[in-house]
C-alpha cells in the first residue's frame, strides 16, 4: 500500500475545502475541461495513446495535483447566521 502525502495550500485552509475543490475540479475535468497541469496521458494496451481518459481516478489525481500547485481558483461561500428565535410575550392570566 502507498501512501499518498498531500499539500494543502494555506489559501484553502482544510482538508474538507480541498476535498470539495478537488471533486468538482476532477467532475469539470472528465467533462471535458482543459487541465491546468501537465498531463501524462495513458497508453492503451496496444501502445496508442487514449483519446479522452474516462478514468475517475485519473483525473482525480490531476485535480489534486491542480488543486496542490493553487492553479484553480475558488470562492468562499458568504455564511449569513440566521436568528431562529423569537420573542414572544408571556401571558399570565
Amino acid at each position: 500500500m502507498v501512501r499518498t502525502i498531500v499539500k494543502i495550500p494555506t489559501e484553502i485552509g482544510n482538508k474538507y475545502r480541498f476535498v470539495s475543490v478537488a471533486g468538482k475540479r476532477c467532475d469539470q475535468l472528465q467533462r471535458g475541461a482543459y487541465p491546468k497541469v501537465e498531463v501524462i496521458v495513458p497508453m492503451t494496451k496496444q501502445g496508442h495513446a487514449q483519446d479522452a481518459p474516462k478514468l475517475a481516478s485519473f483525473w482525480a489525481q490531476v485535480a489534486v495535483r491542480e488543486v496542490e500547485e493553487s492553479r484553480i481558483a475558488f470562492e468562499e461561500p458568504d455564511i449569513t447566521p440566521l436568528d431562529y428565535t423569537t420573542e414572544l410575550p408571556i401571558s399570565v392570566e
